[in-house]
Parts: C-alpha cells; sequence; structure tokens
C-alpha cells in the first residue's frame, strides 16, 4: 500500500466526457464476442458521479489490500484526486529498447496472474491502465462494474485477455512465441499460486473456445485485399498463432 504522500497528483472529475454510445457498443461486442457476457448497463457510462463514487470505493478496498493502485488524496463525490503512481506501460513499451520488451511485457502479465490469484479484478487491465516506477506495478482506472455482476473468474480471465490484445503492437515484431511466453507468464504465476484451482478455471480453458472465433474473422479478413495486409489483421494473426500455441501446450 501507498504510504508516502504524493508529489504529483492526478484529479478526475464527475463531468469528464464519458464512453460514447458508440463506444460503449464496441465494448460489449467484443467482450460477448470473446465470450464475456458483460451486462450493457455495465458498459454504457451514463452517471459520472456514480462512476467516480464506484472507482473510489475500489481505490480503498485495494489499497487496504495491500494492492499497489493510486493513493486517494481527496474525495468530495464531485471530484477525486489521486497520487500518481509511475508512468503507463504502454507509454514505456513505446520508449525503451525493443530487447527490453519481452521481458517487460511477461513479468506485466506475471503481476496480473498474482493480483488475480489474490482475489481481486480489474475490469481495465489493457496497457495503459498499468504502470511501472521501476520497482513494482500498479493499476489504474477502476470505473468498470463487471463483478460481482459475472463470475470473479470470468472477469479475471477478461483481464488476461485485454492485457494481451493491448500488447499486440509490441508482440507483433517479436512473433509468436513472444505472445505464448506473455501467456505463460501468467500461467506460471497463476498456477504457483493458486495450484488447488479447478483445470476450468484456467487461462487455457477459457481461450480454448475463443481461437475459433478469431479464426474465422481471419478467414474471412483475408477475401479483402485491404484487410488481409493490415497491420491489425497481422498482430491478430500473431496473437492468434500465439494463443493456440499456448492452448495445445496445455493439451500435451
Amino acid at each position: 500500500m501507498n504510504t508516502t504522500a504524493p508529489t504529483k497528483t492526478w484529479t478526475k472529475t464527475a463531468e469528464r466526457p464519458l464512453r460514447s454510445a458508440a463506444k460503449s457498443l464496441g465494448v460489449y461486442l467484443f467482450a460477448h464476442f470473446v465470450g464475456v457476457p458483460v451486462p450493457w448497463k455495465a458498459v454504457r457510462q451514463t452517471d459520472g458521479k456514480a462512476l467516480l463514487a464506484h472507482e473510489h470505493e475500489r481505490l480503498l478496498v485495494l489499497a487496504a489490500a495491500g494492492e499497489q493502485v493510486p493513493p486517494v488524496v481527496a474525495f468530495d463525490g464531485d471530484a477525486m484526486v489521486t497520487g500518481d503512481v509511475g508512468t503507463t506501460l504502454e507509454h514505456l513499451l513505446h520508449r525503451i529498447p525493443a530487447a527490453d520488451r519481452l521481458p517487460l511485457m511477461c513479468a506485466a502479465s506475471a503481476d496480473l496472474a498474482g493480483f488475480h490469484a489474490r482475489g481481486h479484478w480489474h475490469g481495465g487491465a489493457q496497457a495503459r491502465n498499468l504502470t511501472w516506477d521501476g520497482h513494482r506495478f500498479a493499476r489504474i482506472d477502476f470505473e468498470e462494474r463487471l463483478h460481482p455482476g459475472l463470475p470473479l473468474e470470468t472477469v479475471q480471465r477478461y483481464d488476461a485477455l485485454q492485457l494481451v490484445f493491448s500488447l499486440a503492437r509490441f508482440l507483433e515484431p517479436l512473433g509468436p512465441q513472444a505472445v505464448q511466453a506473455v501467456l505463460n507468464a501468467y500461467r506460471d504465476t497463476w498456477s504457483q499460486s493458486r495450484p488447488e484451482a479447478p483445470p476450468a478455471a484456467s487461462l487455457q480453458a477459457f481461450l480454448r473456445p475463443l481461437l475459433p472465433r478469431l479464426r474465422r474473422i481471419d478467414r474471412l479478413a483475408s477475401w479483402s485485399t485491404r484487410l488481409d495486409g493490415s497491420r491489425e489483421l497481422i498482430r491478430l494473426r500473431t496473437v492468434l498463432e500465439g494463443m493456440t500455441a499456448f492452448v495445445e501446450e496445455a493439451r500435451g
């Protein structure tokens, strides 16, 4: 838990722009596509004060549990001031040498697994919402309201998937084996922390039914000359190959 007074702070207000209906629909469709049946009301943001109060509560609970989250400096219902917890992983990956990226991504994946093994969930586990201060990872942005509406294990696996897809642009140049390495880092930490967890709770079990859906997207997109060579599809194929190797390894 953070105990020192922050020297840099951030302010979030209830009057800030919320997620648009179009973006909410995109989040909703993606979640359902990957097998996470999030309710529409959980992704459609309409009440800034309620979202701010929800995030405030989550930050207090996680801080009390000893997790690395921004310390709440002030909260009055309309605004929340939090301390800084470092540079986002996404920003760091753009800045550091290419050779240093995979170890940092694997460390982030393992850290997420440890966070999950301690019984927590994020809801927005993309690289932009994970920070690194040179010593430890921390998590920011806890507005999502996915649990208890969805089972904890489902939301945790969704977190892992969000992280991997958000790293796709950095993983693609390294090849499918890098995707597999990031997934292995999550699996290994989870298995060491939760050896009693049933096989059905594993990340491999969550990903297995998703692979055919991703392959269908790949096949459909390959019919288009424009899409077939797009960066997005190339990244998707890299992630798909890495996920397939990860899942097949569990069967071997």
